[in-house]
């Protein structure tokens, strides 16, 4: 078969492996996850022992507490009576629900409903290690995703290692945000969907990790919705226990929700405890907001996560190929998510480390980088993304010996870019665009624009190239 006929099989076939290949994807992806969980766990150790939580961490925590002591998220009494202390020794502003709710949490109750047993094991560092297994669970089904698709075992080992130390898999694996739990559901959801025929235990996995979704944040009902619906069509026309195990524990888990919303905020609105945010829905033009998405230095994505500069040719050349059917799935998966997130003035997620809203999202686009560095396989493209990780590692290091730990909003500069320059003295953040303090001077955008297209066009380029054909092998003459 030629590479161009392999290349135009069915995209959603997830065919059965050779014998041997099933040891050797085991082996590999032992070995991914071996060199991916190191620098998690130090992070985990590093976040526990020398910094406090920040950001929304301790609020989630703060709902543990009440859980622990009182059996309750009413959470005020743990913020009236400082019984944060054990992992927050300063003060700490509540974050409570408008009146009439006023006792209870201003966060959703799934995070903490998820890791409360390792937050009873261990505190804070059972949640910590919590989410370490959740990023190599992450990075784990990045690994099958790409494998199931037909790509190579090395391909699917560079990108495996590319979104779990080279996104925001690994920024917010030792920190209590919700986001890591939602990209697995999701990434976890997509894998389901493009099997040839998912199985009963898939389906049943699949509903109920989409089905705790609400329950951890209402903003991620826009990823639930179409990938039930597209599960759904998936399995028209199967048999009635198949329908039974996508839809038993998603209704469940969706009947709960409403019944705890009806009894204890006397609301059917999901979003009820942050019913304030809604002012900060179609606030801003997307088009110029995807421009500090992708480039402000400070809470833009290809900056500090240069590997997902190969998701751009990626798609362009799975669109324009046999791909095009699995790209337009992924696109209505996250296309709404997306949407709400450009039309909001608060697009860069607030005080957190970069990218806070767009880490549900952002491994989902592990094929489109999968496919680029398939197609434009040469050692130079492999060399690149490797480097591309080893930034990201750096960043992520820097962060630890920066004031705010990595966390910024409105600084106008990529906080561990600026360590790096008082070590130096270098000025490396005035060489790239700031969303906050540089906004009025377009250049810096476009320049930098600019190089990003010139590098898609080079990987395109450099996939479509035609590829001399194998030298054929001469028998040997005894």
């Amino acid at each position: 078969m030629t590479t161009q006929a392999a290349l135009a099989e069915p995209v959603l076939a997830e065919p059965g492996p050779p014998p041997g290949r099933c040891t050797g994807d085991r082996r590999a992806l032992s070995g991914l996850l071996a060199l991916c969980a190191v620098p998690m766990t130090i992070s985990a150790l590093v976040h526990r022992y020398t910094r406090i939580p920040d950001g929304d961490e301790p609020h989630y925590l703060v709902i543990n507490e009440s859980l622990r002591r009182y059996g309750s998220i009413h959470v005020k009494r743990v913020y009236d009576n400082w019984e944060f202390k054990a992992f927050h020794p300063g003060p700490l502003d509540a974050h409570l629900a408008a009146a009439p709710h006023g006792t209870l949490p201003w966060h959703g109750i799934g995070g903490p409903l998820l890791w409360h047993v390792p937050y009873l094991l261990g505190g804070r560092l059972g949640v910590l290690l919590f989410m370490v297994a959740v990023s190599l669970l992450t990075v784990a089904n990045v690994f099958w995703l790409v494998r199931g698709l037909g790509l190579g075992r090395p391909v699917a080992s560079l990108t495996g290692l590319g979104i779990g130390l080279g996104s925001t898999v690994l920024t917010y694996t030792a920190k209590a945000f919700v986001e890591p739990l939602a990209a697995l559901a999701v990434l976890y959801g997509f894998r389901v969907l493009t099997k040839q025929t998912p199985r009963g235990r898939d389906l049943v996995l699949a509903s109920a990790a989409l089905g705790t979704l609400p329950w951890v944040h209402s903003r991620f009902i826009p990823l639930e919705v179409p990938l039930v619906l597209l599960l759904a069509w998936r399995i028209r026309g199967d048999g009635a226990r198949r329908w039974a195990a996508l839809l038993a524990p998603l209704g469940a888990l969706t009947a709960g929700l409403f019944t705890y919303l009806w009894l204890v905020w006397h609301s059917l609105n999901p979003s009820i405890n942050q019913a304030g945010d809604t002012s900060l829905l179609f606030g801003a033009d997307p088009a110029t907001n995807l421009v500090g998405v992708l480039l402000d230095q400070e809470h833009g994505v290809l900056f500090s996560y240069p590997i997902l500069l190969f998701a751009i040719p990626g798609l362009i050349l799975g669109c324009a190929g046999e791909h095009r059917r699995l790209h337009l799935r992924l696109l209505a998966i996250i296309g709404p998510y997306c949407l709400i997130l450009l039309t909001s003035p608060g697009w860069w997620g607030g005080w957190a480390p970069p990218a806070r809203l767009w880490a549900a999202v952002l491994p989902m686009f592990a094929f489109p980088i999968a496919y680029a560095l398939h197609r434009a396989a040469h050692w130079t493209t492999t060399t690149w993304a490797i480097v591309c990780v080893l930034v990201s590692v750096g960043l992520d290091t820097l962060c630890r010996f920066s004031p705010s730990n990595g966390f910024s909003a409105d600084f106008g500069y990529l906080v561990p870019l600026r360590v790096l320059d008082d070590w130096t003295g270098w000025s490396l953040t005035a060489l790239l665009p700031a969303w906050q303090t540089r906004a009025a001077a377009p250049w810096p955008f476009a320049w930098w624009g600019l190089a990003a297209l010139a590098f898609t066009a080079a990987v395109v380029l450099a996939a479509r190239a035609p590829r001399p054909a194998p030298a054929p092998v001469r028998p040997r003459v005894s």
